[in-house]
């Protein structure tokens, strides 16, 4: 198990207990977390899950695979090194912890 800080656009934090094998849209529209959309049920063709990884303790996050780079240029006006599709994040055994902050969609 590990525990998920969203940091909500408000500056509120909500901690959630994530199972290994849950990505973060998923666990985040579980527990009906504020700003976190899922449109594309989790399928990485959109970007309402959008996510800056503050920070992970316990193992390093793979990269940006090429269609979530794609998703997120198109989608987002700025994207920074930080920034990530929630959906895209999956816990596994490695994570104790990861901290997000939740970005509003700001489309081109």
């Amino acid at each position: 198990m590990a525990l998920v800080k969203y940091i909500l656009e408000d500056s509120s934090e909500v901690t959630i207990e994530a199972q290994v094998g849950q990505n973060l849209m998923q666990l985040a529209i579980e527990n009906n977390v504020e700003g976190i959309e899922g449109a594309c049920g989790g399928s990485c063709m959109c970007a309402t899950c959008h996510v800056k990884v503050e920070s992970v303790n316990g193992a390093e996050l793979g990269e940006r695979s090429e269609m979530e780079l794609d998703v997120l240029e198109m989608e987002i006006d700025e994207v920074a090194s930080n920034s990530r599709l929630g959906c895209q994040i999956e816990i596994n055994e490695k994570i104790e912890s990861i901290t997000v902050r939740i970005e509003s969609i700001q489309s081109i």
